[in-house]
């Protein structure tokens, strides 16, 4: 089982370990308890801002969420090889792979996008989140909804920006893409 495939048991686990019913950790993360039923079944692949959100709510990493045992990398830096964890989603749904989840207590999370092709269907599909963001785009075609822009990105396109400015990105043409996101998170002080 891939780090991704063991999101959803391990949101469970975390969530029963503080004795929390998904009601209870909807209102603390600000999602719904349909959406967070989805993802603990492995049928939604959370944002990244969603991500964030959980992790915060249960007091734990992001890194924490796709691995349980995460634990301060051994040495001073991580490794990300290609092919290690999934596979883009040939379905045209929304992929995401955390480049550096044995890492704790760091400054960025960063993670490899593979955008939905189709715009989600939510009241509001976009969102956000403390911090700045980076999106490259390694391959492919995308279309990033910022605030009241819409901006169109090629390979080798780069953005940054405030992630309190909503957002939502999604692939477009033939191929999906691929994103490398990083987000920058506030200093712990900051975000409480």
């Amino acid at each position: 089982m891939s780090r991704a495939d063991r999101l959803g048991p391990n949101l469970r686990v975390l969530r029963l370990e503080r004795s929390l019913t998904l009601d209870k950790l909807a209102t603390q993360s600000d999602l719904t308890r349909g959406y967070l039923s989805l993802v603990e079944r492995g049928l939604k692949t959370p944002s990244i801002a969603a991500l964030l959100r959980l992790a915060e709510a249960l007091g734990v990493n992001v890194a924490q969420l796709f691995d349980l045992n995460a634990a301060p990398a051994p040495s001073q830096y991580t490794l990300h090889r290609r092919g290690e964890g999934p596979l883009p989603q040939p379905d045209g749904t929304f992929g995401l792979l955390p480049l550096a989840p044995g890492r704790s207590r760091k400054m960025m999370e960063p993670f490899l996008m593979m955008p939905a092709t189709k715009p989600v269907m939510t009241k509001d599909p976009r969102w956000a989140h403390g911090g700045e963001e980076l999106l490259f785009v390694v391959s492919g075609k995308i279309a990033v909804k910022l605030g009241a822009d819409e901006l169109v990105m090629e390979r080798g396109d780069c953005l940054y920006f405030p992630g309190e400015i909503k957002h939502e990105v999604r692939s477009i043409g033939r191929q999906k893409a691929e994103v490398l996101v990083v987000i920058a998170l506030p200093a712990e002080e900051e975000r409480h």
